[in-house]
Parts: structure tokens; sequence; C-alpha cells
């Protein structure tokens, strides 16, 4: 059975985790970071692939610097949204 998996998740994950090298969240915890990323990604189209291959053609057409800017500009106002309203309270 092959598994199916979305290059714009790998990319949105990377991109968080590069913006948390420079910025701190009011809350950097596993339910908002996954609260960022899914608010992200319901923005970005998804890029599926299932074979080796598929992920060569998938990465090598997302290389473009439109689509990296794309992805960390959602990928903060999703940070910014979180921070403004995270699901729980702060401590």
């Amino acid at each position: 059975m092959y598994e199916l998996l979305n290059h714009t998740e790998k990319s949105v994950r990377q991109a968080l985790q590069d913006f948390l090298v420079e910025n701190i969240l009011p809350c950097s915890c596993e339910l908002c970071q996954a609260d960022i990323m899914a608010l992200a990604l319901n923005r970005l189209p998804a890029h599926y692939y299932v074979s080796q291959r598929g992920e060569i053609m998938t990465r090598w057409e997302s290389q473009s610097t439109t689509d990296k800017a794309r992805i960390m500009a959602d990928v903060v106002r999703a940070v910014q949204q979180v921070g403004a309203s995270p699901s729980h309270q702060l401590k």
C-alpha cells in the first residue's frame, strides 16, 4: 500500500520551525503549533505525492521564491492569529 503525503504540510512544518528559530511565540506548546499549522495549511493548496519520483517533482516545482514567501506569509498570519486567541488559557 502506498502512503499519501502532502508536500505542503512538510513545507509549512519547516517554515514554522524556521520562524521559531528567530521569533518567540506567546505559547509554543504542541496545541498552538498544531493550530498554526492547521490555519496555514487551510489557506494553501495541497501538493500530494505517493512515490519518490513524485516527491522529487513536487519539491522541485515548489522551490520558487514566490511559493516559499507565500508559505511563510501564511505561517506568520497563523502565528499572529493563534497568538491573539490561543485555544487554551496562557499561563
